[in-house]
């Protein structure tokens, strides 16, 4: 083998006043970037869940709503059915019109009458 050129060692010597940075430091400096950057996401996180949650309030509150109002315009509908029937239309006309058939009697009582009927 042939003789290899040994390489020598210099020394290596800093400017005056500049620090090295050591690697416990630069690992301090990464590991403080990374707690920075989880905390971020935490917060990112924990607040896109709160607006989740506040819209999942919102949509179960309006999903109410909407039954209750489907519940009543059934019912308003029943009611217009109702409206258009010949009996309903008769009861109506007799109570609240006080109309009668060709050769019926109305008979109207006075309060004093329904009491000295009742034996009072």
């Amino acid at each position: 083998m042939k003789n290899l050129p040994v390489r020598k060692q210099e020394k290596v010597t800093y400017l005056p006043g500049t620090k090295r940075l050591a690697p416990k430091r630069r690992f301090h400096f990464a590991f403080c970037l990374l707690i920075f950057v989880f905390i971020y996401f935490s917060v990112l996180f924990i607040s896109q869940y709160r607006n989740l949650y506040q819209m999942k309030r919102t949509l179960y509150e309006l999903e109410t709503q909407i039954t209750l109002v489907r519940e009543q315009n059934d019912r308003m509908l029943s009611e217009i059915e109702l409206l258009y029937t010949h009996t309903y239309l008769e009861k109506a006309a007799r109570q609240d019109l006080g109309m009668v058939r060709p050769g019926e009697l109305l008979f109207f009582f006075r309060e004093e009458d329904r009491l000295q009927g009742s034996g009072q």
